[in-house]
């Protein structure tokens, strides 16, 4: 047995600790620090000129980004860690800086989870059909450049070569179905999502010059069929925001919309059977408690038993570095 003085609050003073550094990064992300610092070496009074602050508050949260790796100090001038440069930097391809919209509104929740578990009900409710059009514009500016890449991961990861047209069911931002097609010149996609996200989507695809190979159109696959007939289609974050049976209306609803033989690709956070893993999914599981009323992450074998019920084959699942899975099915 464990001798109790042998016993310390190590865990406790890092989970603690850790969340400090985390807050180091989002206010880094917000100032847009890493940016300037992209053409070389300065100094905080350099750095507060370049963002337009004062430098006296802003030697500390430098000094915190030291200590959490994105930046490195020599003889008072900062640069960017390498992975600060290729992610956080504005110019880079796979910018990730915007996303500090999103992780603040995912921390805050996260701070209501035992007023969310002694309500039984979510204290941060999130619901995309009643927000204004700026909390619209906040929210998936936030998850741009995560939907581009899961869109080129996943046209990495399998051959979309045979397919021609591409339905990204409330797909957002457009992300995935432009990095998709972007890779693929055969297909053609067409993102469906809620009339007022619509106007949102076709602003980014215009944006990123991607307007006739990607078109968006209003619809809710949970209310009925997809508008048109595809040979593949892709839900990303889209189950995991849903009840039990509106999970079944929406796979339903995509299986009447596939060709016989259609692929149907579900990326998100789903739980191995023990519901304690991946860790991601298990510590992401705490923010949909607090911002939805049914939604939730799901095992592996609720979607297989879904998928089976409407009509599809489950392929296989792959549970990619980030935490997240690929679900394939066939019809």
């Amino acid at each position: 047995m464990t001798s109790t003085a042998a016993i310390t609050p190590e865990i406790i003073n890092y989970l603690a600790d850790g969340v400090s550094l985390a807050m180091a990064m989002l206010a880094g992300m917000k100032l847009d620090i890493f940016t300037p610092l992209n053409n070389g070496l300065l100094t905080t009074e350099e750095i507060a000129v370049e963002i337009g602050v004062r430098p006296r508050r802003l030697g500390p949260l430098l000094n915190a980004l030291v200590g959490a790796n994105l930046l490195t100090v020599d003889n008072d001038r900062f640069s960017n860690s390498d992975e600060a440069a290729r992610f956080l930097v504005k110019c880079a391809p796979d910018y990730l800086g915007s996303r500090h919209q999103r992780d603040a509104m995912k921390w805050s929740s996260l701070l209501k989870t035992a007023d969310s578990i002694t309500s039984d009900s979510p204290q941060a409710r999130l619901d995309y059909s009643t927000m204004s059009p700026e909390e619209l514009e906040s929210f998936y500016s936030g998850g741009y450049a995560a939907a581009l890449a899961a869109g080129q991961e996943l046209a990495e990861r399998y051959d979309f070569s045979g397919y021609q047209r591409l339905v990204d069911v409330a797909g957002g931002s457009g992300g995935v179905a432009i990095g998709i097609s972007v890779a693929c010149p055969s297909i053609h996609a067409t993102v469906v999502e809620l009339p007022g996200t619509v106007p949102f989507t076709r602003d980014y695809v215009e944006a990123a010059g991607a307007s006739l190979k990607v078109e968006a159109t209003p619809g809710n696959v949970v209310e009925g069929p997809l508008p048109g007939s595809y040979d593949v289609a892709v839900m990303k974050s889209i189950i995991q925001v849903l009840s039990p049976d509106d999970a079944r209306k929406a796979l339903s609803h995509v299986n009447k919309s596939l060709v016989p033989g259609g692929a149907l690709f579900i990326m998100g956070v789903v739980l191995d059977d023990s519901r304690l893993s991946p860790p991601y999914a298990v510590s992401t599981n705490l923010t949909f408690l607090n911002v939805y009323d049914e939604g939730r992450a799901y095992t592996e074998s609720e979607y297989r038993d879904w998928l089976d019920e409407v009509g599809f084959v489950f392929l296989e699942r792959v549970v990619t570095p980030n935490g997240t899975s690929i679900i394939k099915a066939r019809k």
